[in-house]
């Protein structure tokens, strides 16, 4: 018993041994330029890793620092940068045969800058483009770079198992503006990730001033001329967005109110369709108004269309307590503006669910007054 005993720890000794001798036997930096080529190709954007190191207990490859470009006609900083890049790998083929076969890919704390150009269009729509910003050496590496096994450095060879964007920033601002707002603590995970098929994906974000965004659903494969364009199947739920603090509204205007959100988004050939229920509390619609006392909930229903920015709220219907009205419109895009036409008819509303309402709106009754009956 204490000879097997031994043998066990002598065993888990060496393992030991290994576990700590390898790392530094293998060039693992010799990858760099595979990693960074074959990103580059797969996004149309430069990528940048740091200095790589080798965890055989995780079986990954980790780079201290990420960065990929921006589209040259939004900003010349980097569209994302991040603290660390794990990427994780098959253990056998990379050491007996340097083969890089990737499993998963972690970014940690990533910092994504989105921006608005003056045309309505987004600096992430041209992402998988090779047209989108990246030089002509990144985005179609040399043969020898790739590992034996792909056969080929295109885009289309390029899909990982697990993809996660843990505890990261979005910064949302125009190319006409250096007013930014920052969202915080967003995390992003896709399972079966490729940008030639459909793959789920999972994001959360938390607002500024409280709040969160949840989306889960199913997107790809990636529109190689417009990111934007990428079909969408998902289901969105959005709990306390306070409309004045997280730069939906301009602050001078003096708007607010907090939104809840559960809606369907499905997006395919350039036409993205909702379904769902907005609650809006505390509306406040007028400058010099006060927050009405009762929500507003609307259960609405729009198609818009991608690539000409306009969209239809078709026929939707918006309660206030019991007071019911019939709401439908145009809205389009128009620079960093959003054009709107809607018409809202309501028949037999009671007067006295209104009322709560009225201060959203500017109209105060006179002090000790109130509406008790009427339509």
């Amino acid at each position: 018993m204490s000879r097997t005993l031994r043998n066990i720890l002598i065993a888990v000794g060496v393992l030991v041994v290994v576990l700590i001798i390898v790392p530094f036997l293998i060039p693992v930096n010799r990858f760099r330029p595979t990693i960074e080529d074959r990103a580059s190709a797969a996004l149309g954007r430069k990528v940048q890793v740091g200095d790589l190191s080798l965890s055989l207990l995780r079986g990954a490859l980790t780079a201290k620092d990420l960065s990929i470009g921006d589209d040259p006609k939004f900003s010349p900083s980097p569209f994302l940068t991040a603290k660390s890049l794990s990427v994780g790998v098959e253990m056998m083929p990379l050491i007996f045969s340097k083969q890089l076969n990737v499993t998963g890919v972690t970014i940690d704390e990533p910092q994504v800058t989105l921006l608005k150009g003056p045309a309505g269009d987004w600096n992430y729509s041209t992402i998988g483009n090779s047209g989108g910003g990246a030089p002509a050496s990144a985005a179609k590496p040399e043969a020898k770079e790739a590992p034996a096994s792909s056969g080929s450095s295109s885009s289309s060879d390029v899909s990982i198992k697990e993809l996660e964007l843990k505890n990261g920033k979005i910064i949302l601002g125009s190319t006409k503006s250096q007013q930014r707002t920052t969202y915080d603590h967003v995390n992003v995970t896709a399972s079966d990730f490729s940008m030639n098929s459909k793959f789920p994906v999972s994001i959360k974000v938390d607002f500024p001033g409280g709040g969160d965004l949840k989306l889960d659903g199913n997107i790809g494969p990636m529109d190689k001329t417009d990111t934007a364009l990428t079909p969408l199947d998902a289901k969105l739920h959005v709990t306390s967005l306070n409309l004045a603090t997280t730069g939906f509204l301009d602050p001078s205007l003096g708007l607010g109110g907090i939104v809840d959100v559960d809606t369907t988004l499905a997006n395919q050939g350039g036409i993205a369709q909702t379904n769902g229920t907005v609650k809006l509390s505390k509306a406040l619609l007028v400058q010099g108004g006060s927050p009405a006392s009762l929500p507003m909930n609307v259960n609405y229903s729009t198609k818009y269309d991608l690539r000409k920015n306009s969209g239809v709220l078709n026929p939707s219907t918006v309660k206030i307590g019991s007071a019911t009205a019939k709401l439908n419109g145009t809205y389009a895009t128009q620079g960093d503006a959003t054009v709107v036409d809607l018409k809202l008819a309501g028949d037999g509303m009671s007067a006295k669910d209104l009322q709560a309402f009225l201060p959203a709106i500017g109209v105060n009754l006179p002090k000790g007054t109130s509406l008790t009956t009427g339509t």
